[in-house]
């Protein structure tokens, strides 16, 4: 079957059309005419794959990485990074109007990420022993299925050298017993830190030999066990300090995740007199920069090592108007549904699945502004049409590149009451 493809999907598919039917082809790029075969049919659309790229696209480029195409950590290095900015946009714009209903929706120009490659601050590798020998790598898209990465070019050129020597090193151990899991690595430009994850019940010690062989290479010296002192590191963001460890999650683009940081503050507009509560708070990544300009502000985690580290970050920062609660954000509304503190703004930054659960808790705050943080336009765009029914409407959203190379697509909205 012939056919040209249009535009990409959420999740990095190229679409095609044929007979009325919408055609998911794996990469395929937006203007390749291609022969395809499809894999699975699901009636109203159907699964594609390429035999033969009959016409390439304009836009299509060569991917540097030299597993590209069976990683799945990307889905489009071989594609123009100013076309993937355009498709980006257009994916979110789509999605607002497709399922969330706002036909006029004000979609600014997505945000670009400064590097399109060498970008990622932080990485998760798994371990495991085949053909006689221990490797490193990622999981191929949609299985268990596992690829050896010696090098990663949207890695941070230090987490790429230790990767380089972790491939060297495990590569020597024979033992197919070993208890290696996972190896966590983050680095703040200068410096790789790397934490090792021990096999379900395995103690953290049983890796203190290759802890100490690793110590004796630049690339992996800085390395150390998760739930064994785990080493820690200090960032700066836009004069924030943050301090965290390899295993607590971090936002990997440091330049784009200032420039999110910068938004939220813009629309916020906050003053001395506003208190503001940050729901899905993490380590305090937007709640300390509002810290600076709210007169306070309550961060809500569930995540007890990332309170931990917020609440750490609050006194790094000299932040005296901030409180952290180690709870879900579900039971914190609960608690204060009969009327405890208000707050003047909502900011919600609520894992993929969306915050659909805390949507009328929310409300019943009554805040003037919410300000939504998403990784995913499709549940985004599901949670802001109820804000719209329950009376907050949507005034803008802003797509950021977090993630180039990757169907990734971040981004800000702002809600006012109506």
């Amino acid at each position: 079957m012939r056919v040209e493809i249009e535009s990409l999907s959420f999740g990095g598919r190229g679409i095609a059309r044929q007979d009325g039917k919408v055609l998911f082809v794996k990469g395929g790029v937006p203007k390749d005419v291609l022969d395809i075969k499809i894999v699975k049919d699901r009636g109203s659309y159907a699964e594609a794959v390429i035999e033969e790229i009959v016409v390439p696209s304009e836009e299509r480029v060569a991917p540097p990485c030299p597993v590209f195409g069976t990683c799945g950590g990307c889905q489009h290095q071989d594609f123009s990074y100013a076309g993937q900015l355009r498709e980006k946009e257009n994916i979110m714009t789509d999605s607002l109007v497709r399922i969330g209903g706002f036909d006029g929706a004000s979609v600014e120009a997505i945000y670009p990420s400064p590097r399109e490659y060498g970008y990622r601050t932080r990485v998760q590798l798994t371990a495991w022993f085949y053909s006689g020998a221990w490797h490193v790598g990622y999981f191929q898209e949609g299985t268990h299925r596992k690829v050896a990465v010696e090098v990663c070019p949207i890695a941070d050129l230090k987490i790429e050298e230790a990767i380089g020597r972790l491939s060297h090193v495990l590569s020597s151990i024979e033992d197919p017993g070993y208890p290696l899991d996972k190896v966590i690595i983050s680095s703040d430009g200068s410096h790789a830190y790397i934490a090792l994850v021990a096999k379900r019940g395995r103690a953290s010690a049983s890796l203190s030999s290759l802890v100490k062989h690793l110590k004796r290479f630049p690339e992996t010296e800085i390395v150390s066990t998760v739930g064994r002192e785990e080493i820690e590191f200090i960032s700066d963001l836009k004069g924030i300090r943050f301090l965290a460890s390899p295993s607590v999650f971090t936002q990997s683009n440091p330049p784009v995740n200032e420039a999110m940081i910068e938004t939220v503050l813009e629309w916020a507009d906050l003053s001395v007199k506003e208190a503001v509560l940050d729901l899905y708070s993490g380590t305090g990544n937007f709640s300390i920069p509002c810290a600076r300009s709210a007169g306070r502000v309550t961060g809500v985690e569930v995540n007890k090592k990332a309170v931990g580290f917020a609440r750490k970050n609050a006194e790094l920062n000299g932040a005296e108007n901030i409180e952290f609660v180690m709870m879900s954000c579900e039971e914190f509304l609960d608690r204060n549904a009969g009327g405890g503190e208000r707050y003047d703004i909502v900011v919600l930054d609520p894992p993929r699945e969306g915050a659909k659960a805390i949507i009328d808790p929310v409300v019943k705050l009554s805040p003037d502004k919410i300000i939504y943080i998403s990784c995913d336009p499709a549940t985004l765009s599901r949670d802001l049409k109820r804000f719209d029914e329950r009376g907050y409407g949507l005034i803008k959203s802003r797509p950021f590149d977090m993630f180039p190379q990757t169907y990734h697509i971040e981004s800000v909205s702002l809600l006012s009451r109506k």
